[in-house]
């Protein structure tokens, strides 16, 4: 059978930029086919060792090593070493998220090990997870899998990470230290292979005071602590089938994340269960699996005002996919059909009282500040690669989502029920890349992708004090539009060197981009989620790499530009442009040195506009920033006489810069204190980690 025209975009740019030592050993010239087609990110051992830049869409990879040398305080730091990825929310890790050109995690898929986590509104319960849990993460960017800003796949580590080929058991100390916050991990690991089976068993713990920004000052509530495990049992039934269970639990403390004074528990659990067949003998069927559970209980206590508030939400999933490719030979071409269902059903339940401090009377607030609900999310999608000559490649694609939401006890200001019949959406998506294979070197590729993206359920209600729900929002329908290049090639300046590099210019218009109207202040001074009519995202991005013998240098450079059509305001939430640079070498066998410089450019394509009460337009504050420039400098040290011993140093935020990703207000239009929402300043940290 004749193995598709394809070549292999060879080193990923991914792991070209972070991952160097793979992308030294990975050549263009491999002999494997290999496919574009989105598998709808369902994590699993042979995915992560495929290529990154499987898809020609902006893809881009974390390993493992990388996100330890870097030292993130949670996945959102990790994430913003990637264009077009930005940090929101502020520095409590309680309550930060990230945006993907412009548009913020709830535009996203994001998978933690094949679970889907839809808990946006349940505060931010996905990135709860443990860095040091943490094996890959992959983040596409554009329409993919259902979601107009991409989609986000994280694979946690397990026993065939850690074993060597002849090993059975082994275990890991893991130690940290930050001294910016005086923060103390700890973790053990245990993990073996008996036979066909293998498995991990891993507990974590952090505790953390409020971390200093550049130049000084605290915030208590970046303060906190979290315990974690992960269990995992695998078994390979032959050689091309294999069952994985994977259960991952989070237990963490923190504080309120209004101005009251009060704390926060939020506990995760997440569950799957996959199933693997790769069908070596048999064309039509490399199918994938997966059952889930994902549930985040999130229990917080406000005090210091006239009454106590308490908040118990609880957002319970279940969901489920299936994917298969089946590979057909036409006139001794192959192609390649991908296929897949798809239904994810969350239960969201809200219990918010007031406790009144001078009379003890119970105010049970439920029904406005957080309802009950139940939604669903079906999806159906396939996609066919076909080869039309030997340089041209054309892959179309559909998929048909479905939403549905209802609530057992919402009501509005005036006691009203709200979606007590429930509502419907839906729509069937398009996708079509062209790919054509310039010469063995530079790929050129365009592609238009649609997608379906739902409100939340913190839009279409109540999700805390201070916002108005508004039950009829429609869904966002966005649709992009991407070129781009791709040249890897290998020798450029030197027999013994590889370069990649990948440019890609796209724009994204969305159809009932949901934002925020202030239409009553006296009730709703958060404001209200409204449907705008148009927005348009449109940027580029830059990603490039250089290898060189025990030389590594990657360099990438990402811009977006939001605006709202309608009126021509600029959208919130649009990240810096950003320059990232890494260098790293390798000193000896031992000691490996490096460096990374981030530059922002000044932030001023910001509104300053929005529509108030009566539909009068109000002036609000530029929340833009300056310009800011941060360096890390790090090192690696494996001793040769101590095996399995490895220590990382790290100096983050090296000059202690005073910055923040964006200015943040009061309601009145005060700044606030910068030390509310500056990022951490200067931090010597230190791992040690030991496996034998």
């Amino acid at each position: 059978m004749k193995s598709l025209h394809i070549s292999y975009i060879a080193s990923s740019i991914a792991l070209a930029l972070w991952c160097q030592t793979a992308q030294a050993e990975t050549g263009k010239e491999s002999t494997e086919t290999v496919y574009r087609l989105d598998n709808i990110t369902v994590t699993s051992q042979t995915e992560e060792q495929q290529d990154p830049l499987s898809m020609t869409q902006s893809v881009n990879a974390i390993s493992r090593e990388t996100i330890q040398t870097l030292s993130p305080t949670n996945i959102p730091n990790a994430l913003e070493i990637i264009p077009n990825v930005d940090i929101q929310g502020g520095p409590s890790s309680t309550n930060q998220n990230i945006t993907i050109r412009g548009l913020p995690q709830s535009h996203a898929y994001i998978v933690i090990d094949g679970i889907y986590q839809s808990n946006y509104a349940s505060k931010r319960g996905s990135w709860y997870l443990n860095p040091n849990l943490v094996n890959n993460i992959q983040v596409t960017a554009g329409p993919s899998s259902g979601a107009a800003a991409g989609k986000i796949s994280i694979s946690t580590i397990s026993a065939l990470d850690l074993l060597d080929e002849n090993e059975k058991f082994g275990a890991k100390i893991d130690l940290g230290y930050r001294s910016n916050n005086t923060q103390q991990d700890t973790g053990l690991t245990l993990f073996g292979k008996n036979g066909a089976t293998d498995y991990l068993l891993s507990g974590s713990y952090v505790d953390k005071d409020a971390y200093e920004i550049g130049g000084g000052g605290s915030y208590y509530k970046t303060a906190g602590r979290q315990k974690s495990g992960l269990f995992k049992l695998g078994h390979q039934v032959s050689s091309d089938q294999r069952l994985q269970f994977t259960l991952n639990l989070d237990d963490s403390h923190g504080h309120q994340v209004r101005n009251d004074i009060g704390y926060r528990d939020v506990q995760y659990t997440g569950a799957s269960l996959i199933w693997e067949d790769s069908g070596q003998n048999n064309p039509y069927l490399n199918l994938t699996s997966t059952l889930y559970y994902n549930g985040v209980d999130s229990y917080g206590a406000e005090q210091g005002r006239a009454a106590e508030q308490i908040q118990d939400i609880k957002d319970s999933s279940i969901g489920f996919v299936v994917s298969n490719d089946s590979i057909f030979s036409i006139a001794t071409v192959d192609t390649l059909l991908h296929y897949g269902l798809s239904g994810h059903f969350t239960d969201h339940d809200g219990v918010i009282y007031d406790k009144d401090y001078e009379t003890g009377d119970i105010t049970d607030d439920s029904a406005t500040d957080e309802a009950t609900t139940t939604s669903r999310k079906l999806a159906g999608w396939l996609n066919y690669q076909l080869p039309i000559t030997e340089s041209l490649e054309l892959i179309p694609g559909l998929r048909y989502d479905q939403f549905y939401i209802e609530s057992a006890n919402a009501i509005d200001a005036n006691d009203q029920p709200l979606l007590r019949d429930g509502r419907t959406e839906s729509r069937l998506s398009k996708s079509i890349n062209l790919n054509y294979y310039l010469t063995d070197d530079i790929t050129l590729f365009v592609s238009y992708a649609e997608a379906l993206n739902a409100p939340q359920n913190g839009e279409l209600f109540t999700s805390g004090r201070g916002f108005k729900p508004n039950p009829y929002l429609k869904s966002e329908r966005a649709d992009n539009k991407e070129i781009g290049v791709v040249w890897d090639t290998q020798d450029l300046f030197s027999e013994q060197d590889s370069f990649t590099t990948r440019v890609n210019i796209f724009r994204n218009d969305i159809k009932d981009y949901i934002g925020t109207a202030y239409t009553d202040n006296e009730n709703y001074p958060d404001g209200v989620k409204v449907n705008i009519g148009e927005a348009r995202l449109e940027g580029f991005e830059f990603v490039s790499s250089y290898s060189l013998n025990d030389w590594n240098m990657s360099l990438s450079y990402g811009q977006t530009r939001g605006t709202d059509m309608t009126t021509g305001w600029y959208l919130t939430d649009i990240p810096s442009n950003k320059f990232n640079l890494n260098i790293d070498t390798s000193i000896n066998d031992s000691l490996v040195l490096g460096t990374r410089a981030t530059y922002a450019l000044t932030h001023n394509k910001v509104p300053t506009q929005q529509l108030g009460e009566n539909g009068v337009i109000e002036e609000i504050p530029a929340a833009g920033f300056d310009a800011w420039f941060t360096m890390d400098i790090y090192a690696s040290y494996t001793p040769l006489s101590i095996d399995g011993l490895v220590a990382k140093l790290s100096v983050t935020n090296l000059f202690d810069k005073a910055y923040a990703h964006q200015l943040d207000f009061e309601r009145n239009g005060d700044e606030k204190p910068a030390n509310e929402y500056y990022e951490e300043g200067r931090s010597i940290n230190l791992q040690l980690s030991y496996q034998f």
